[in-house]
C-alpha cells in the first residue's frame, strides 16, 4: 500500500493532502488527483456512479393515424375493432450512451491540523476545476483531467470535474478554519465508456489509462494504486 502522504501517478509523485486517519481502512477512502496534487477524504453515502443509455422510437410515427390522421384512424378502429399498430412501432433503437457520471460525497475532517487536513484540500478541489485562462486575449489551458480512486479498487482516469458544492456552515477552530466539511462533486468521463475499455480493465484497480487521442484503452502500470 502506498504511503498516506504520497500518491504516485503516471507523471510521478503527487503530494497528498487531506485525511490522515489511520483508523480507517483504505477501502473507505477516496483519492482525487490531477497528477500534481492528490486530495484524500472519506467517501460518503451519497457516492455513486450513473450510466445512462439513450434509446428512441424511430418507427413510432409509421402508423395509419400518422398517414390518414387521428380522426380517420380512430373511426376505423371503432368500426372494425382492429388496429394496424404493431410492436415494431414501439421498437427501441439505441442512440448513444452518455459519458459515465460520478457523484462523489467527500468527507474531510481534521484530527491534528485543520489547515492541512481540511482547508488545503478545499483549495485544491477549487483549483482542480479552475481553468488557466488568459485574462483578456491569449491562449490558456483548460482544467487538467483527474483520476478518481475509490478504495483503491475502483479507479477511473481522464475525468472532468463538472461541479463542486462546498458548505460554509460547518464548525471552525479559533483561527476560522473549518474543522470538517462534506464536499459534493460531480465528475464525468470524457466520452462514453465502451466494452473495449472495460475488457481492458478501465475503471478497475491497476493498469489502464485512457488514450484520449484514439479512444482506446492503453495498458500501463500504476503500482501505487494497488493495495
Amino acid at each position: 500500500m502506498p504511503s498516506e502522504n504520497k500518491a504516485q501517478t503516471s507523471s510521478g509523485q503527487a503530494s497528498c493532502i487531506g485525511n490522515i486517519d489511520t483508523r480507517l481502512h483504505t477501502s473507505r477512502k477516496a483519492w482525487l488527483s490531477d497528477g500534481e496534487t492528490t486530495v484524500c477524504g472519506v467517501y460518503g453515502p451519497g457516492t455513486s456512479m450513473e450510466i445512462v443509455a439513450t434509446y428512441n422510437q424511430p418507427f413510432e410515427e409509421l402508423t395509419p393515424s400518422a398517414i390518414t390522421g387521428n380522426v380517420i384512424a380512430g373511426a376505423a378502429q371503432v368500426v372494425s375493432n382492429k388496429t394496424m399498430v404493431s410492436a415494431m412501432n414501439t421498437r427501441l433503437v439505441w442512440e448513444k450512451n452518455d459519458p459515465t457520471k460520478f457523484n462523489l460525497e467527500l468527507q474531510l475532517y481534521a484530527l491534528k491540523d485543520t489547515e492541512k487536513e481540511v482547508m488545503e484540500p478545499l483549495r485544491a478541489l477549487e483549483n482542480f476545476i479552475a481553468p488557466d485562462a488568459a485574462a483578456f486575449i491569449g491562449v490558456g489551458n483548460i482544467a487538467k483531467p483527474l483520476t478518481l480512486s475509490i478504495g483503491r479498487k475502483i479507479i477511473y482516469n481522464y475525468l472532468v470535474l463538472e461541479s463542486i458544492s462546498i458548505p460554509f456552515d460547518k464548525e471552525t477552530d479559533s483561527k476560522g478554519n473549518f474543522v470538517r466539511a462534506t464536499v459534493n462533486l460531480t465528475l464525468s468521463t470524457i466520452t462514453m465508456v465502451t466494452k473495449a475499455m472495460l475488457k481492458a480493465g478501465y475503471g478497475r484497480e491497476g493498469n489502464v489509462e485512457l488514450n484520449i487521442d484514439t479512444q482506446n484503452p492503453v495498458q500501463t502500470r500504476r503500482s501505487a494504486q494497488n493495495n
